[in-house]
């Protein structure tokens, strides 16, 4: 039995978003809030989390809206990969591995802190004569180790730990901002504390933006549970949202607290925090309420563990993803026989969250932790753009983020603006964050680049060409239709010396690795040879493409051959909202050769050709097809012009002339008519083929071969045959613009 590599799905809605809450309130509130009171002011503190808070919405927003179409393992990697590939979805991987294992560093870090600032003055603490350094790098060791076993058991006690942790965190600081503004409403005097809003101005602000902005990260985390969670599409983007939401207005609680309850002047708040440093939160807690010290050490101890846990969690589904499409060495896609986790990407993960967090302080690790997630939320808003405008119509989205793209453009400004500014916080930070970016490089032109799997795989069934010559490629797919739409393919390329290429294109959802195609190759293979077996011309050359989706796999095929015309076949009936169908408009639009789409009626003979035309270059082409298929089957070809206008006759074949100059015998008939589209179709009856050009209509009208051709193809009973060539530079900018403008 074939193997077939699969995470197991047990994570419900409750225990998303207590995953995502719970990696969220972490350091960011516990080591940089005091921090970033010291130098933005107990104002600047609250409107640095507002508007990290709404930053963090929008780019949630794009996390939600890509986990809704693709909920795969990678998270932010597969987004980023999905929409760029190459080199910047390595890095986007390599970045967004570090960025988790940094933060697992600072979680495990703060639980350090916050435990000996609650234990060193007890005597217990003085018992074990214990330096509190010391101390702090034992407990950081051991906890890491603790969560480390915890996700080595698997999904499931993952989230049920999850669930508890995250309930006694939100519970404890909950209970902390309540009780601040009742003793606000007491103590009316302690708002005197916000009397200097923001002293130091609001480039201070953008400081304490950047340097808590690692708090804001962790929602990420939800969407790396996509192949776990139950209902994907639907739970995840609640999930994301929900979390936001709920930990933006606890922080913003929480600072209050912090800023109410310090015992300071209310000229020297920021003074008094930049002394204090990271357990400023801790000691401003322990001054506003009775056994304060205690409920805040409990509240971060909750916290850093929970978030540890799911970034170690996280870090590892990342690993293995980039492990799963060739980025890594293939050991780290490996999954346990019985825990069914990825065992070794855990294992490399840990090795380096540890090494971290015995080296680098605490202050330069928050801020590296904040620049990588900058940097990674800045292009999945960037992957969001480029993924809804290319492939928005191919993607089942059960969530939409409003107002596209203005959203995700504010996000990438932002979040650029406040990486750039953690410079002025912490330069060994980006020291740090460029010597990782630098060895990713390394890595890639090493291994990255040659282990990289292509998007499009393709396997050769049988090749008798030898040279290149003029190559018409006909899709396939259908047994009943693809010998008829492979017939007239097979004509045009005998008529032009050149080789005919039969393409079935097996596709696979996105969130199933592209080597799974593999199962469904027997049909695709038995298709093609049969197809192949009743054809008279030798140049033929037989190809199976795996692909995530076929409008993708079709335009890949076209430009690895270099395809000079493209045979599809259409059932006649479209879509809606689309002309020809979702797949059909794509490709037409899209491919950079000339194009054919048969409609293939049955029919015993083709003795009479029809070809509707009023002048223009793509009927000169559709005049060039008929010559070819009239010689073909010894069939007469008549020129069918509706004159609607009253139009003198002699002019009328005048402007036909360029297409009368194409058939070596023709007959030319024109019909006087109110309406084009029913005058053709009456005169069809009495012939066995039609073949009509595009139009030149206007792309503001939506039209691939024009309304015209499309409504005679649709109502038609005979066999139609529509011709679109490619313009070059015109077909270019009518291809580039009607993607802007959503054709």
């Amino acid at each position: 039995m074939e193997e077939k590599v699969s995470l197991s799905r047990g994570l419900s809605l409750c225990h998303l978003m207590m995953m995502g809450m719970g990696m969220m309130i972490g350091a960011g509130v516990f080591v940089a809030t005091g921090i970033s009171i010291g130098f933005a002011g107990s104002g600047g503190i609250l409107v640095a989390f507002a508007l990290n808070g709404l930053i963090a919405l929008f780019s949630a927003m794009s996390f939600a809206e890509l986990a809704s179409a693709l909920p795969t393992a990678g998270g932010a990697y597969t987004y980023i990969d999905e929409a760029f590939k190459g080199l910047v979805g390595f890095l986007s991987g390599w970045i967004n591995w570090f960025a988790l294992i940094v933060a697992g560093s600072l979680y495990a870090m703060t639980f350090a802190t916050y435990t000996i600032f609650l234990l060193k003055e007890t005597p217990l603490f003085s018992f074990f004569h214990i330096a509190p350094s010391t101390a702090e790098e034992i407990l950081v060791i051991a906890i890491a180790l603790f969560f480390i076993a915890i996700n080595y058991k698997g999904v499931s006690e993952t989230g049920d730990v999850e669930n508890i942790i995250t309930i006694g965190q939100m519970s404890t600081l909950l209970f902390i901002g309540i009780f601040a503004i009742f003793f606000t409403l007491l103590h009316p005097e302690r708002l005197s504390h916000f009397s200097e809003f923001i002293p130091n101005g609001w480039g201070k602000v953008l400081m304490a933006m950047g340097f808590t902005y690692v708090g804001f990260e962790g929602y990420e985390v939800i969407a790396h549970a996509g192949e776990e969670a139950i209902n994907p599409k639907e739970t995840i983007p609640k999930a994301i949202l929900y979390s936001v939401v709920a930990v933006t207005t606890t922080y913003l609680l929480f600072a209050f607290a912090a800023v109410v309850g310090i015992n300071a002047d209310s000229l020297h708040i920021s003074e008094t925090f930049a002394a204090l440093g990271p357990i400023g939160m801790g000691q401003a807690i322990k001054d506003l309420m009775p056994y304060g010290g205690l409920l805040v050490t409990l509240a971060a101890i909750f916290s850093s563990t929970s978030a540890l846990n799911a970034t170690i969690y996280s870090s590892t589904r990342v690993a293995f993803a980039m492990s799963r499409d060739r980025k890594l060495p293939s050991i780290l896609s490996r999954i346990h026989g019985t825990r069914r986790v990825p065992h070794y990407a855990l294992f490399v993960s840990s090795i380096i969250l540890l090494g971290v967090t015995v080296m680098l302080p605490i202050k330069d690790v928050a801020a590296s932790a904040d620049i990588v997630f900058l940097l990674i939320f800045l292009f999945v808003n960037a992957a969001a753009i480029k993924i809804r405008v290319e492939r928005g119509d191919e993607l089942d989205y059960s969530f939409l983020m409003p107002y596209f793209p203005y959203i995700p453009l504010f996000a990438i400004f932002l979040q650029l603006i406040l990486s750039i500014w953690i410079f002025h916080i912490s330069p060994i930070a980006w020291a740090i964050t460029g010597l990782w970016i630098a060895v990713g490089l390394l890595l890639y032109v090493a291994y990255g680049r040659k282990g990289e799997r292509k998007e499009f795989e393709r396997e050769v069934v049988f090749e008798e060409v030898s040279e290149k010559r003029y190559r018409v490629l006909a899709a396939i797919a259908n047994p009943k239709n693809a010998e008829n739409i492979v017939g007239y393919a097979e004509k045009v390329a005998e008529y032009k010396g050149g080789e005919l290429i039969l393409l079935n294109v097996v596709t696979v959802p996105e969130q199933t690795p592209i080597e799974e195609a593999k199962r469904f190759e027997p049909e695709a293979l038995k298709l093609i040879r049969s197809v192949k077996d009743k054809l008279k011309i030798k140049n033929v050359e037989g190809a199976v493409y795996y692909a995530h989706n076929l409008v993708r796999g079709i335009l890949s095929a076209v430009r690895d051959y270099k395809v000079d015309i493209l045979v599809l076949g259409w059932k006649g009936r479209p879509r809606w909202r689309y002309v020809l169908g979702s797949h059909l408009d794509k490709i037409v639009w899209s491919a950079p050769c000339d194009v054919i789409l048969v409609k293939p009626e049955k029919v015993e003979k083709i003795r009479k050709i029809l070809l509707p035309s009023n002048g223009g270059v793509h009927s000169v082409m559709a005049a060039e097809i008929a010559e070819i298929l009239s010689k073909a089957y010894n069939a007469q070809v008549t020129v069918l012009n509706v004159n609607v206008n009253n139009e003198d006759e002699d002019r009328i074949k005048r402007r036909l002339s360029h297409v009368l100059e194409r058939l070596s015998r023709d007959t030319i008939k024109i019909l006087e008519g109110r309406n084009i589209v029913d005058t053709v179709i009456k005169e069809a009856k009495d012939y066995d083929l039609v073949i009509i050009g595009a139009t030149n209509e206007g792309i503001l009208q939506r039209l691939l071969f024009g309304g015209i051709p499309e409504e005679i193809a649709r109502k038609c009973n005979k066999p139609v045959i529509l011709v679109k060539r490619d313009l070059g530079i015109m077909s270019w900018i009518n291809r580039w613009i009607g993607k802007r403008i959503g054709v």
